[in-house]
């Protein structure tokens, strides 16, 4: 059987993920590249006798060493054996893809070309020949719509047949001088690769090529016959992005709309990027997304719930022996985790990957990045923010985008008050199902105070400058349900796998500690925390078990306390846990990642702080409620 390796490569926001789908379905590998925090998608799929293993790594602009992103890419395009590429363009913004597919074919890469969003160019006045972009690159060029599977069996033959496109037959021109100096360094570089595109990228002053120079003495040799070019690397760039340019304007035409369709858009971004609007709308639509979130999982908690200690109660295991009363503690274990903790994270990635199809939720991040300034953060820092409503975790690695590590430690210390997925799973899952919807909003507008306090108190210890946001606003679009529940699946199956599983261990730990009567002798010593916070000493565990991995908290709660939280626990004590269990550095997962990013000292330092705050925020607003609360 024959093997392809194929590389997927294209912008943020250009439909790697849909595509990566219409070929071959959910069937994917999420993992880290080695070495980095970058997330690498793979997946593999057997065509007639070709099994292709596919790559896609995240969106970026252009095949540089700038960011960690572009520095993957590199990698894999340059270090792995690769069989062929696939760009994926946007065709409403042909010219930017074009800069990036150049530099892939400076590299000698056979090349397949695919235009999305065909038919939004289309209602945006834009049509592309694509024939015509054929002839003039010298490699396949496919139109393709990943949700109708348009193009993609023409897609599929074309990759089996990769290894006959040709390879470098178009080639950018540069000045002479440029030129000049190429072939120069081209005489000094070994190994494999193609040597006008290594000392392009040796001129570019990208030092991850230099191990392929006998010496590293002809670049100073060769830049003194540069004198036209001081800043060598931006002309070389300028090049590229004006033959871009002149490609994309060649084979574009501009179609005239009517009116009122051309501008459908810009009418509803004036009314969502309205400096007054725009924000209100922002915090109303949240507060809707969190109302559904609430009364969709609260519905399914119940129905889940129920099944659940039907299933219990009709195995009636836990009378005839130590061992299945463990079991059945295990099994407890499992059926809180499934009743409790999965519709929420489930339902939330739903959402998060909607606004995100729809295209809204660049525009929420416009809006909230405007209020977000006003306390000190720096203007980039909110798209990790909002990654944040995820899992702190990846957010933690996200700061990264941010331009020093002063900044990225101040974005990361607001990740104990932003509540990622399991964190809202808290939120709803307990203190909105066993208290109501009021105490849950509560508990939101606590954080959220907590936070904001926190932050003022931040922004007096550490003055950073702040930056403008850049971010691309894409086109609103039509979401592709499977889509849509694919990447939803994608982004919790970690729970499914590795949460689940330790719930059930979590509850044979604590049915072994019951049957030993062990639970009080370990609880006592934290008897202080729970003294203050006004909880029945037994709630520690729950709260211990949260570090290990948030997720725990509900499960470990029903528990220890059983299925009838409100007849064990008063309103306001339901509130003051989901206080306690939510304010903070969430889990061991995103200490470790702190630790990675900013070190043992910094990293223990914040998390520590961070809880003992959460604690005392939670003991202070239960005195505070407990003198009007009657």
């Amino acid at each position: 059987m024959k093997n392809l390796k194929i590389l997927l490569i294209g912008q943020p926001n250009v439909g790697k993920s849909s595509l990566l789908n219409a070929l071959v379905g959910p069937r994917v590998i999420v993992s880290n590249y080695p070495g980095t925090t970058v997330e690498v998608i793979q997946a593999e799929k057997i065509f007639d006798d070709t099994k292709v293993n596919f790559k896609d790594t995240p969106g970026i602009y252009s095949i540089s060493d700038r960011s960690e992103e572009e520095k993957v890419t590199e990698n894999v395009l340059f270090e792995e054996k690769l069989d062929g590429v696939i760009v994926i363009a946007d065709a409403t913004s042909l010219e930017r893809s074009l800069y990036m597919t150049l530099q892939i074919l400076e590299a000698r890469i056979p090349t397949v070309l695919v235009l999305n969003f065909v038919e939004d160019a289309k209602k945006r006045g834009i049509e592309i020949d694509y024939k015509r972009l054929e002839r003039i690159l010298h490699i396949p060029v496919i139109l393709i719509n990943p949700l109708t599977k348009k193009g993609i069996n023409e897609l599929i033959n074309t990759i089996l047949k990769i290894e006959r496109i040709s390879r470098g037959d178009f080639v950018v021109k540069y000045d002479d001088h440029i030129e000049k100096a190429v072939n120069k360094i081209s005489t000094q570089i070994k190994g494999s690769l193609p040597k006008r595109f290594v000392a392009l990228r040796i001129l570019e002053e990208d030092k991850d090529f230099y191990k392929y120079l006998k010496s590293e003495k002809i670049i100073r040799d060769s830049k003194e016959d540069l004198k036209e070019h001081p800043k060598v690397a931006e002309d070389i760039s300028i090049t590229r992005y004006g033959t871009a340019s002149f490609i994309a304007e060649k084979v574009t035409r501009i179609i005239p709309l009517k009116k009122e369709k051309g501008k459908i858009q810009e009418i509803i971004d004036n009314a969502l990027l309205h400096k007054i609007w725009g924000p209100l709308t922002t915090g109303l639509s949240f507060l809707v997304i969190f109302g559904t979130l609430l009364y969709l999982g609260n519905f399914t908690q119940k129905i889940l719930m129920n099944l659940t200690e039907s299933l219990l109660s009709s195995l009636g295991i836990a009378k005839y022996s130590l061992i299945t009363m463990i079991l059945a503690q295990g099994l407890t274990g499992l059926a809180a985790g499934v009743s409790v903790a999965l519709p929420y994270v489930f339902l939330f990635y739903l959402f998060l990957n909607l606004l995100e199809d729809v295209g809204l939720l660049s525009r929420f991040i416009v809006n909230t990045e405007k209020f977000f300034k006003k306390i000190g953060l720096p203007g980039n820092s909110f798209i990790p923010l909002i990654l944040g409503l995820g899992c702190t975790a990846p957010a933690v690695r996200a700061t990264r985008i941010l331009p020093s590590k002063k900044e990225q430690f101040h974005a990361a210390s607001l990740f104990a008050f932003v509540p990622c997925s399991s964190r809202i799973a808290i939120i709803i899952g307990i203190v909105g199902f066993y208290g109501g919807i009021k105490l849950a909003l509560f508990v939101f507008a606590t954080s959220l105070i907590a936070g904001l306090i926190w932050a003022l108190g931040i922004k007096r210890l550490i003055h950073i400058n702040n930056e403008p946001l850049l971010l691309e606003l894409p086109p609103y679009r039509k979401p592709l349900i499977k889509n849509v529940l694919v990447k939803s699946w994608i982004r919790m199956k970690d729970f499914v796998f590795i949460v689940i599983p330790l719930l059930v261990l979590g509850g044979i730990a604590i049915g072994i500690l019951d049957i030993l009567e062990l639970t009080n002798i370990i609880v006592k010593p934290f008897s202080p925390i729970t003294t203050w916070l006004k909880l029945p000493v037994v709630t520690i565990i729950p709260l211990v078990f949260g570090f290990l991995q948030k997720d725990l908290t509900g499960a470990m709660l029903l528990s220890v306390l059983g299925s009838k939280i409100s007849l064990a626990l008063t309103p306001l004590q339901i509130y003051t846990f989901g206080v306690a269990s939510t304010i903070g550095i969430p889990c061991i997962i995103a200490l470790g990642i702190l630790i990675k990013e900013f070190g043992y000292k910094k990293a223990l330092l914040l998390t520590g702080a961070s809880i003992a705050y959460g604690l005392l925020f939670a003991g202070l607003s239960w005195r505070i409620f407990s003198t009007f609360y009657h």
